[in-house]
């Protein structure tokens, strides 16, 4: 196993708990990847811990399964499993940096349909998005719903986000925000990321925000190597798993069509029955040799890739402050921000682990906001360049002056945030700046350019005893994330089992879930695609929220599955645009 991260880790549980002999082998001295923590040297005084760094804030959304039933399968030392140290978050809040204003959303179990429509409606009056705005933006996402998987991959993945849902037409406002939510979610410039992807992705959030209340969203209630990692560890090593720090490999070696071994860079090599690729995109497109080529066209055509148009940076920072800053329980958006940040302040939820400075620095720190940085191109507000164009100190400084910028308000008075509150701040330790700047990113994320599906592997590779087990591997999951890699690890696994001929029972995977009421359109749809036509939406110039709703009804009674919509008929005073949000969100029916 090439790679200690979360498909690393992730491959070696699901076979070492059917039997299998493995040896885990990771180039950092930490394991769980992008997903540890980044503790801060020295900072820990007497029995206290090093302040937590990281290298960004984790989110658990409500479509993550694979790494959710990992936690359920891991022990944690104080009782009970890793998933029992997940919290539910209750708010989000949006802040504007152009305007020194924060917006608060509470979230809370659905009851009722108009509950959802009302807090959509608050949320779209308070942004001053426009009827026009939203007739268009519901009819686009409806249309994304009603697409077959067919037309997903064969059409939307050669588009952006952006083009799908023709971005150009809307208001200022409105162009904002959608550039700013698949940025801070997922790294992902929609005008950059393929619409297949950042569509599939988008429509999970939106629907977890309808379905679930506050599970939709979870942050962990600790540390991520403290309450997640360590104990993960600690659990393989009990099932005979070895590990091996500080190594990585260097060459791939190839004999009678297959893997015979890999160099590592203490000058060894290793040999195995298997061997598990875990590893970031750039790093496996370095590793792929003419060799592997000749033998898996799939591999030849990663290797070919050039890894600089396949991935972005998203990167945290952290700062520690005098006094603990709630700000918001949940996580804070800042759409308006150059930098596209997002933030979370992390010691409320860490409430069972007893007060923050007794268990962490040197006693004077109380606070910590988390924030990650998903655009380091764009210059800054008060350091003119961009992120990579800047010094440590530099980042440090403008993240923190457009964090006050949204958040001090206005008026004399309302400052959240004041200089005095800051003790010191941490930037993730995978920002390379041995030889300067720009920095050398060890951490870089795939964002799903249009094309992009072509050239990622399968987790199944044609070389005998080669699999992939990370988040570029094409998956149900279809994004580069801790989800995405912790079902390419399981298919990993599955496809070791299956090549062994094993009897073991199989990894267990998951689909991404959409509402079945959309199943007759998108049977339709499919339809469509494959006799070369537009999708319906298009072929009826339908462009408005409420037309495309109403469409679908039809399409439902024609189908034999009238489902009459007794609750919106009742409620004859809501705007047109507001049932078209209704039906999109399927709770009228």
């Amino acid at each position: 196993m090439i790679g200690g991260g979360v498909g690393g880790l992730t491959t070696a549980h699901e076979l070492a708990e059917r039997g299998y002999t493995v040896h885990v082998y990771e180039s950092r001295s930490a394991w769980g990847g992008k997903a540890r923590s980044q503790p801060v040297p020295g900072s820990g005084t007497g029995s206290r811990r090093d302040l937590p760094g990281e290298h960004g804030f984790r989110f658990y959304p409500r479509f993550y399964t694979h790494v959710i039933d990992t936690m359920k399968r891991i022990p944690s030392p104080v009782g009970g499993w890793v998933f029992d140290h997940l919290r539910s978050t209750t708010e989000s809040a949006i802040a504007l940096v152009d305007r020194g204003t924060f917006y608060r959303f509470y979230r809370r179990k659905v009851i009722k349909p108009f509950e959802v429509l009302a807090a959509l409606e608050l949320f779209f009056q308070e942004l001053d998005f426009d009827d026009q705005d939203i007739g268009l933006f519901a009819a686009k996402i409806l249309e994304f719903l009603t697409a077959s998987d067919e037309r997903r991959l064969g059409e939307y993945e050669r588009m952006s986000w952006w083009d799908f849902l023709e971005g150009d037409l809307y208001s200022p406002n409105f162009q904002r925000q959608l550039r700013a939510v698949p940025r801070t979610m997922v790294a992902m410039d929609p005008k950059r990321g393929s619409a297949r992807t950042v569509g599939g992705i988008s429509m999970q959030l939106i629907l977890d925000y309808a379905d679930t209340g506050v599970n939709n969203d979870r942050t962990m209630g600790g540390p991520t190597s403290e309450m997640w990692i360590d104990p993960w560890v600690a659990q393989l090593t009990s099932l005979g798993v070895a590990f091996h720090s500080g190594l990585s490999a260097t060459t791939i070696d190839v004999a009678a069509g297959k893997i015979s071994g890999i160099q590592l860079s203490d000058g060894t090599t290793v040999t195995g029955d298997h061997y598990v690729l875990a590893v970031p995109i750039d790093t496996v497109i370095g590793l792929i040799t003419p060799a592997m080529g000749a033998l898996d066209p799939q591999l030849e055509r990663l290797r070919l890739a050039n890894p600089n148009d396949l991935v972005s940076w998203m990167v945290g920072i952290q700062y520690f402050l005098y006094e603990d800053v709630p700000i918001v329980r949940g996580h804070t958006f800042f759409p308006d921000s150059p930098w596209a940040l997002t933030a979370i302040s992390q010691p409320q939820f860490w409430r069972d682990l007893g007060i923050f400075r007794t268990r962490y620095g040197a006693g004077d720190v109380g606070g910590l906001i988390s924030i990650d940085v998903s655009d380091w191109d764009t210059p800054g507000m008060f350091v003119n360049k961009t992120a990579k164009q800047c010094t440590p100190s530099e980042i440090a400084q403008e993240v923190w002056g457009q964090l006050k910028a949204a958040l001090n308000g206005t008026e004399p008075g309302e400052e959240t945030l004041t200089d005095a509150m800051l003790h010191s701040w941490h930037l993730d330790a995978d920002l390379d700046y041995s030889s300067g700047v720009p920095p050398a990113n060890h951490s870089r994320l795939l964002v799903h350019p249009p094309g992009s599906y072509d050239v990622r592997p399968e987790a199944a590779s044609l070389i005998p005893n080669l699999v992939f087990a990370a988040d570029y591997v094409r998956t149900a999951t279809d994004l580069a994330s801790m989800e995405g890699a912790s079902e390419a690890a399981r298919k990993a696994a599955n496809a070791v089992l299956d090549r062994d001929g094993s009897t073991a029972t199989r990894a267990q995977l998951w689909p991404l879930i959409e509402p079945r009421q959309f199943r007759h359109a998108k049977r339709l749809d499919r339809w469509l695609y494959r006799n070369g036509k537009p999708h319906a939406f298009e072929i009826l110039g339908l462009r408005n929220a409420a037309r495309a709703a109403n469409w679908l009804r039809r399409l439902e009674r024609a189908a034999g599955f009238a489902h009459v919509d007794d609750w919106l008929d009742k409620n004859v005073r809501l705007s047109r645009i507001a049932r078209g949000i209704l039906s999109f969100l399927g709770l009228g029916a």
